[in-house]
């Protein structure tokens, strides 16, 4: 079985679309399929790129390795900062309905009223996207550089994916506890789960000495190719550690959390997070669309997305700019991860979207092969 997954993935990186792919499938009762391809790093030397790589494939490539380490990009919204707010919520220290005034009483009329919710579900009003460094230099911390800007549009009229109201959100986490967000990320989330290969600033951190750490694009401010730091610019400028990206992991952990995802909140016979608090967090609360929001996770309520043609209704999971996803079928528990680098070649390649799909529909199918087997 799975046969057709090894296909599409050894296609993605002989084609280019891809430099390296690590695809896992499981659901609560184990992993069923889970393999590497391609290479972590393709393009040795640290010269600019004079246009897009088409191989050949240099002999001393890094191989990918299902030990390779990923910079999770958005994902880390998923991992890292909405399951913080959730078990933030859990345990009293925060309520959906707190609003930014709680947390910042000085912030500006217009956004004083915003909610954690309104954030986790990215109707805010905030906008998607700025560049933190130029605002700061006018002298706003992080919070305030959000907090002053212009708000985009009325909230709850609209879903918009903001990576800034994330920004504030994990903020909030950090005024309320006194904690920064990866000692949060720590206690409340990699801990718990046993995700012993997963956090922030890999270069600084013990548990990634030695790993692979998949080379992603070239960068015209330093020069050279990033490798070990966050790819996002807002993320990297704030030191590695923000509430949109930053997080830095492997399959093995990212099925470790799938399984959680595939529980509905339990793992190993323990809750990590409440049936209440899971089957809010994985309701729609965005009627009014663009797109289907829950609280941290994005939706499939159809049309083409991220998980392809065969995933259930309201299945939920989240994505990253690098290649990186996670998702999970509502119905029956399973889930799928996929792993890639794709920015090491460019960040304008759109090769990766329909693989991803096509990806989604293959495991889709061969886990409801596999489950029929099993059963006569």
């Amino acid at each position: 079985m799975w046969e057709r997954i090894d296909e599409l993935c050894r296609e993605a990186t002989e084609n280019y679309l891809v430099p390296s792919a690590v695809a896992a499938v499981g659901d609560k009762n184990g992993v069923y399929y889970k393999k590497a391809f391609g290479w972590s790093r393709v393009i040795m030397n640290e010269d600019e790129p004079d246009g897009v790589f088409k191989g050949p494939i240099p002999d001393n490539a890094i191989p990918a390795s299902t030990d390779t380490v990923y910079d999770m990009a958005s994902l880390s919204k998923l991992l890292s900062t909405t399951m913080v707010v959730l078990r933030l919520v859990e345990e009293g220290y925060m309520t959906l309905a707190d609003t930014v005034g709680r947390y910042f009483p000085d912030a500006p009329e217009d956004k004083r009223n915003i909610s954690v919710k309104q954030l986790m579900t990215h109707c805010s009003g905030i906008t998607a996207h700025f560049n933190l460094e130029s605002e700061c230099e006018k002298g706003f911390d992080i919070a305030h550089a959000v907090l002053n800007y212009p708000l985009k549009y009325e909230a709850e009229t609209k879903v918009e994916y903001t990576c800034m109201g994330y920004i504030l959100l994990a903020k909030m986490a950090e005024v309320c506890t006194g904690k920064r967000l990866d000692q949060l990320a720590d206690e409340y989330v990699f801990g718990p789960l046993g995700m012993k290969r997963t956090g922030y600033c890999p270069k600084e951190n013990a548990r990634f000495e030695l790993a692979d750490i998949a080379t992603e694009e070239w960068s015209p401010r330093s020069r050279r190719y990033i490798h070990g730091v966050v790819h996002d610019e807002n993320a990297r400028w704030s030191g590695g550690i923000s509430g949109n990206a930053g997080v830095f992991s492997c399959v093995d952990d990212l099925c470790r959390f799938g399984a959680m995802l595939s529980g509905r909140g339990e793992f190993e016979g323990k809750r990590f997070l409440s049936e209440n608090t899971f089957e809010l967090s994985v309701k729609n609360h965005t009627p009014y669309g663009p797109e289907s929001r829950g609280l941290g996770f994005q939706l499939t309520t159809g049309g083409y997305n991220a998980t392809g043609d065969l995933f259930s209704p309201y299945s939920y999971g989240h994505n990253g700019f690098t290649g990186t996803s996670l998702y999970c079928d509502s119905r029956t528990g399973m889930y799928v991860v996929l792993l890639t680098n794709r920015v090491h070649y460019t960040r304008k390649s759109d090769g990766l979207y329909r693989f991803r799909r096509a990806l989604h529909n293959a495991a889709t199918a061969e886990y409801s092969r596999m489950i029929i087997q099993r059963q006569v």
